[in-house]
């Protein structure tokens, strides 16, 4: 307990720094103040800084491992300008849209009503605005519920259970743009970022149009850059580093399309038998675009130009998790849930055709036990 605070509050006072290739404690620090968050929300940069949240979940805290205290806090800005700001005017209310207009009265009861049931309608219809206007305001004091990394560990994102999202710097700590749909609450539970942060792809639904989107950002710019409609069911999200291709996963359909938003391109891909895509499931993007690697439940390859599955490795045990090591030749990290050990699989052979694809599936994966100890017992698990 930290008692030197207002309140004593639970914090993390030890730091113990492990060092994985010689398998002992490296350092040891005492004193310290780290704020206690879910394992999720913690982030290792470059083995240096340590990034979690702050006690209310309002900003990021960045903690230095060699001293062990804070190095930085990354925060928005418009939280103290919109407690103080003045109140909203009449030139900052955006006009009602026309869906909400068609549901308040319908074409010909308005070519019939009154100069003073016109003028009280407006008056109505102004004061819903204002209304909405203040709510999407004060959800700006929201909690972060979710952020995501860059791979380059430069641009972080935060959501809010909002109508909005905040794109900050983590070299600079600077909040660098608020990315904002009046009528789609924005989250990050089925999204991805490029390894740099320069686009972000999220699943939204918009109120207005009533119907499910595929929203591409530009978080350096923090505009709409392309969008996707009416795509129900996505629980998965891929994408290349440029941009330029993305493949998501359909819960239902057990299937995977890929979308080129750039070129207007968009096709589907049928599963395999026993597919079963779940809000769990992982998608990832190697060789350029050319290739997916796929978790649900087993690991399965696909080839997103020719539209075909073409490998499935569906071991004994479950698995549990799996990282893309290399996205050139698609060497995968695999955990599983009943041993502690880690198998690293690599695929052996390429140029798959679909003809031979249902033969040379037991000899598309070749795997490897990060154990010498366990490598006799985990070869066994190839299919």
């Amino acid at each position: 307990m930290a008692t030197f605070t207002d309140t004593p509050t639970p914090v993390y006072q030890t730091l113990l720094v492990y060092d994985l290739q010689s398998r002992s404690y490296v350092k040891r620090q005492t004193g310290l103040f780290i704020v206690p968050c879910p394992q999720p929300d913690y982030q290792l940069l470059k083995g240096e800084l340590l990034l979690g949240l702050s006690e209310n979940r309002d900003h990021l805290i960045v903690w230095d491992l060699d001293s062990g205290y804070i190095k930085g806090r990354i925060k928005t800005y418009h939280r103290e300008s919109l407690l103080t700001g003045p109140p909203l005017k009449d030139k900052e209310i955006q006009p009602v849209s026309t869906v909400k207009k068609k549901g308040l009265l319908m074409p010909w009861d308005q070519r019939t009503e009154s100069h003073t049931a016109r003028r009280r309608r407006e008056e109505c219809e102004e004061q819903s605005v204002r209304e909405d206007q203040r709510c999407l305001e004060r959800e700006k004091h929201n909690s972060i519920d979710q952020y995501l990394l860059s791979g380059d560990e430069k641009v972080v994102v935060c959501s809010y259970f909002a109508h909005h999202l905040n794109v900050f710097s983590v070299v600079s700590q600077e909040h660098l743009h608020t990315l904002e749909d009046r009528w789609s609450l924005l989250g990050l539970r089925t999204a991805a970022l490029t390894h740099s942060g320069g686009h972000l792809l999220i699943s939204n639904y918009s109120e207005a149009q009533r119907s499910p989107y595929i929203t591409l950002w530009d978080t350096q710019k923090g505009k709409i850059q392309k969008r996707l409609k009416n795509e129900p069911g996505v629980c998965c999200l891929a994408i290349t580093n440029n941009a330029n291709r993305v493949a998501f996963g359909i819960a239902n359909l057990n299937k995977l399309k890929v979308w080129e938003p750039f070129r207007r391109k968009h096709k589907t891909i049928s599963g395999y038998g026993g597919l079963r895509l779940s809000v769990s499931s992982q998608l990832f993007i190697i060789e350029g675009g050319s290739k997916a690697i796929l978790l649900a439940d087993e690991v399965s390859m696909w080839d997103l130009d020719a539209g075909t599955v073409l490998s499935v490795f569906k071991p004994d045990s479950k698995i549990l998790c799996v990282s893309v090591l290399n996205n050139k030749n698609g060497n995968l990290l695999v955990g599983f849930s009943d041993t502690p050990t880690l198998i690293n699989i690599t695929l052996s052979i390429k140029g798959f055709s679909s003809v031979n694809r249902e033969r040379e599936l037991d000899q598309a994966f070749g795997e490897s036990s990060s154990s010498e100890d366990d490598e006799e017992q985990e070869t066994k698990r190839t299919r």
